[in-house]
């Protein structure tokens, strides 16, 4: 398979992917699957200078993933799959792209949201949608850097 991890973050392109996930991972191709970036042009070519030219960037609808992989596969290149939501991953997967790890970096707070870690929150969608990709046998795990040590969800509803 050419994704090499699937990480939701609601920050996409950034620092952490671009200095640590991509040597980690030996990519050489970052998937971006947000439709808001797909109204975004802005935003989009922001996220796109902060990108190495070593590194193919392509920036997709997520109902565009699956299509998006095959080309990636194609291409024989290794990528990294960004998403903004968990809701977002949960879609490319019931779309047919299967990944056994889901890892989960930043997710800011915001009203209603429940603290999973200091810089996670959930929604109750969101514990609905680790619990679906947890029963399909994808194992989610809170991590920001490779260099830290994966902690699993743990399920806090209502704080």
């Amino acid at each position: 398979m050419p994704i090499v991890l699937v990480r939701v973050d609601c920050r996409l392109v950034h620092g952490q992917v671009l200095e640590t996930w991509v040597p980690h991972t030996g990519a050489n191709c970052l998937l971006v699957a947000s439709d808001i970036l797909d109204a975004n042009p802005v935003m989009k070519a922001v996220m796109e200078i902060a990108v190495p030219s070593s590194i193919h960037v392509l920036f997709r609808r997520v109902d565009e993933v699956p299509a998006a992989v095959s080309e990636i596969d194609r291409k024989n290149e290794r990528a990294i799959l960004l998403c903004a939501a968990l809701s977002d991953a949960l879609r490319i997967y019931r779309a047919g792209v299967r990944f056994p790890a889901l890892n989960i970096g930043n997710l800011h707070f915001a009203e209603g949201k429940v603290e999973v870690t200091p810089s996670v929150y959930f929604t109750p969608e969101d514990f609905d949608v680790v619990d679906s990709l947890s029963r399909e046998g994808v194992a989610v795990a809170v991590r920001s850097t490779p260099f830290e040590a994966a902690a699993p969800y743990r399920r806090c509803r209502g704080g």
